[in-house]
């Protein structure tokens, strides 16, 4: 290439095309592959809150500035379907089999996996791939909302989405560090320490005891 805009428009057209290509046959997530993820946060209508996971449950409470609690990657598979990925711990929002809301590790349940709808008032819907007419809903107080409460209260199923771009340098910021194995057990030099120190204690109550005011003398009779 002899101008450098023309070999950039071409090498995007051939990753472009690459993505495509993984995405129809191998069902690989190509935004991740172009140097990033999209990134989801959904304010649910009812709780007036954010969608997060936070010590393993799930709920609408959330905080827009936590990103780390309310930011959810996006996958979409050639059907068009998606899965929600929490940044921070990594699992998945699935529906579990009595249609609660839970969340995986293994993400490829078809439980896994929903559909966008937009309503007529323009709020989006999260509809289950794997039970046509199954939404997504939480109530006033962030908590699940029954699925079968949906004609009843389609406020609470009607999410606001907020999405952006996350390069791969910042991707990593919400990972959770590995945990350390505890040892409650103090270790054998504080143990030799500890034994030193009674000892020498009780060196120095003898020798006190043997010196002090209070060591028996001879008595000898008049």
């Amino acid at each position: 290439c002899h101008e450098s805009m023309n070999c950039h428009l071409k090498a995007n057209q051939q990753l472009e095309i690459a993505c495509l290509f993984l995405m129809v046959i191998f069902n690989v997530n190509c935004i991740t592959i172009n140097g990033g993820e999209t990134r989801w946060q959904l304010f649910n209508q009812c709780s007036k809150a954010m969608l997060q996971t936070f010590l393993g449950r799930v709920n609408t409470r959330g905080n827009s500035s936590h990103l780390c609690l309310t930011d959810f990657n996006v996958k979409v598979n050639r059907w068009g379907q998606f899965q929600l990925q929490h940044a921070q711990s990594r699992k998945y929002i699935c529906f579990s089999r009595r249609k609660r809301v839970t969340v995986r590790i293994d993400g490829n349940n078809l439980r896994c996996f929903f559909i966008e709808r937009i309503n007529e008032l323009g709020y989006t819907e999260i509809e289950s791939a794997w039970e046509p007419g199954q939404f997504l809903g939480f109530n006033s107080r962030g908590r699940f909302q029954d699925p079968s409460t949906y004609w009843y209260k389609p406020k609470c199923f009607s999410w606001t989405k907020l999405q952006r771009f996350v390069p791969n340098s910042e991707i990593h910021r919400c990972y959770r560090p590995p945990k350390k194995e505890t040892d409650h057990r103090p270790p054998m030099h504080h143990e030799h320490t500890l034994r030193n120190l009674m000892r020498a204690s009780l060196l120095q109550k003898i020798r006190a005891t043997d010196n002090g005011p209070y060591k028996l003398q001879n008595v000898t009779s008049s």
